[in-house]
């Protein structure tokens, strides 16, 4: 009887256990790329990928109040970084100029794709993001496999999960 219960649960668990689909992000080809930044790499493995969705939430949290993006860059060189914007802006605040100057102005480090058809958020099914608020996300990915949800606004989250999913720690930048 032992046994009876311990290969079906070897017969389970080998069913179902081994069917653990590992998601995969998908990056529309088609999509603008609004500001190119200054650290595309490519060739990285560690990635961070932001989605905002522009129609809901400003582009705050990509201005140098939330983090100093350039330091943040050059603590990380080896982590890829990519923003989409997804949605349509409402007034001329969100116009595709008025977002392309906000970057540049900043000089925005990282590449910025803008999206208003939402293609991003709808091949990816980020409407199935275990969150409330799906109008500001962030994914850490190795490759183009989603590791886990990136809590970048918590400052100690951020880099404690960049050393735990890529065993990055930042690199101390001495000012001149």
């Amino acid at each position: 009887m032992n046994r009876i219960i311990v290969c079906l649960f070897i017969l389970c668990f080998s069913t179902f256990g081994c069917n653990s689909k590992t998601e995969e992000m998908i990056f529309p080809e088609n999509l603008e790329l609004i500001h190119p930044g200054n650290r595309p790499c490519s060739a990285c493995e560690a990635k961070v990928i932001s989605y905002l969705n522009i129609t809901e939430r400003s582009l705050y949290i990509f201005s140098d109040n939330i983090v100093d993006w350039q330091e943040f860059a050059d603590s990380y060189p080896d982590l890829s970084l990519v923003i989409y914007l997804g949605g349509k802006g409402k007034d001329a605040e969100r116009s595709p100029e008025q977002i392309q100057s906000f970057f540049e102005k900043r000089n925005f480090p990282y590449p910025v794709y803008l999206d208003p058809e939402d293609q991003f958020f709808e091949v990816n099914h980020l409407d199935t993001v275990p969150l409330d608020n799906k109008t500001t996300l962030f994914f850490l990915l190795r490759g183009n496999e989603v590791l886990d949800l990136y809590e970048f606004g918590i400052p100690i989250l951020r880099a404690s999960q960049l050393e735990e999913h890529f065993g990055m720690q930042a690199i101390d930048i001495v000012s001149e």
